[in-house]
């Protein structure tokens, strides 16, 4: 072979290999597409509304079919486009008859109505509900998914494997499992014994019905132009101090009763906030995190292993919902929650001591 021909082609090839890396940088260079939003697949996009804003669309097809059963009081039964079974009922107290003859019994159709849904007790629904009105669950039933236009209330016992989302109030009575993501478009409350793993609403509260304002804790800001701090060992903050400033603290931190904490704050260990402690930014811990009575922050709320929250704790506001966000949390009752909380293994209600 020609030596000349030999180096030629070394040189070429050395040169195709030294470019292959380079294709990519060259053609958005040409076609300067990298500034479009990225493709998401919606399903996994994070929106907790996704799957009631899906059955929401699926259900259009049934919209004649339910408006004329709330004008005569009748059922109707058909099949959906996809062949799924469907009942829609015309009245209230239809639905403990009609779908269920016996307890313990499996329903595998897609109910539907336009009026008040009150199901019976120790039922599996197997497919999708829809209430127009108000919807009230027997005790220990199993549901898969539930979008209701009003109030949703969940019977004692009872779980919830996929999703529920409700325009109204969403309440879960006591013992409750909400595997799937709960949603609503007013308030959620979680009473004791409820399990959860994710939450959205304008207001989440644990337990009885309490006041939820922040007890004159509203009036102050964070200052202006304030300093950030770091600490190599562990730190704390007195009982009744003011701190201004963002702070992070690369071992344990401890913040003492009645403390304002002007910033952000985040600790390499664990972060214990005592009780009636105000912080007005972000709460971050890399270990466990502990929230006394009474405390208001204002921030999002971090923990990289576990969350507690005692009674009274108030994250977020009406005005400035934020998210609450741990592998596992423990909430006693009297918490509230200001938009999104986020047990990403376990989250628990529990009652007072």
């Amino acid at each position: 072979m020609n030596p000349y021909l030999a180096v030629a082609a070394l040189v070429v090839l050395c040169g195709v290999v030294f470019l292959l890396p380079l294709i990519p940088a060259l053609v958005e260079l040409k076609r300067e597409e990298d500034g479009l939003a990225l493709k998401v697949i919606q399903e996994h996009a994070g929106e907790i509304r996704y799957f009631a804003d899906g059955f929401r669309n699926y259900i259009k097809a049934l919209e004649p079919t339910l408006q004329e059963c709330l004008v005569s009081g009748g059922t109707a039964k058909g099949r959906m486009p996809d062949g799924a079974e469907y009942l829609v009922l015309g009245r209230r107290e239809e639905a403990p008859l009609l779908p269920l003859e016996q307890r313990d019994e499996i329903c595998p159709v897609v109910l539907a109505t336009r009026a008040d849904l009150v199901l019976p007790s120790a039922t599996t629904f197997s497919r999708d509900i829809y209430a127009g009105g108000g919807f009230i669950g027997g005790i220990e039933n199993c549901y898969r998914a539930i979008l209701g236009d009003k109030d949703v209330r969940l019977g004692r016992g009872s779980r919830v494997m996929r999703w529920v989302h409700a325009v109204g109030e969403f309440r879960a009575d006591e013992g409750c499992q909400l595997y799937g993501r709960i949603s609503s478009d007013s308030a959620i409350r979680l009473h004791a014994g409820c399990s959860f793993l994710r939450l959205n609403a304008p207001r989440i509260e644990t337990g009885p019905a309490t006041r939820t304002e922040d007890q004159g804790k509203r009036t102050s800001s964070r200052p202006l132009n304030s300093p950030r701090m770091l600490y190599d060992h562990d730190f704390q903050i007195g009982a009744g101090n003011e701190f201004v400033g963002d702070l992070v603290v690369r071992g344990r931190l401890r913040v003492g009763a009645g403390a304002r904490v002007w910033g952000n704050v985040k600790s390499g260990g664990e972060l214990i906030i005592e009780r009636d402690v105000l912080v007005s930014g972000t709460l971050i811990s890399a270990t466990r995190m502990h929230i006394g009575l009474g405390c208001t922050i204002r921030g999002p709320v971090i923990a990289e292993r576990e969350l507690e929250m005692e009674a009274g704790t108030r994250c977020g506001s009406p005005e400035c919902p934020t998210t609450v966000s741990a592998p596992n949390i423990t909430s006693a009752e009297g918490v509230a929650v200001f938009g999104t909380l986020w047990a990403r293994e376990h989250g628990q209600v529990v009652k007072k001591a």
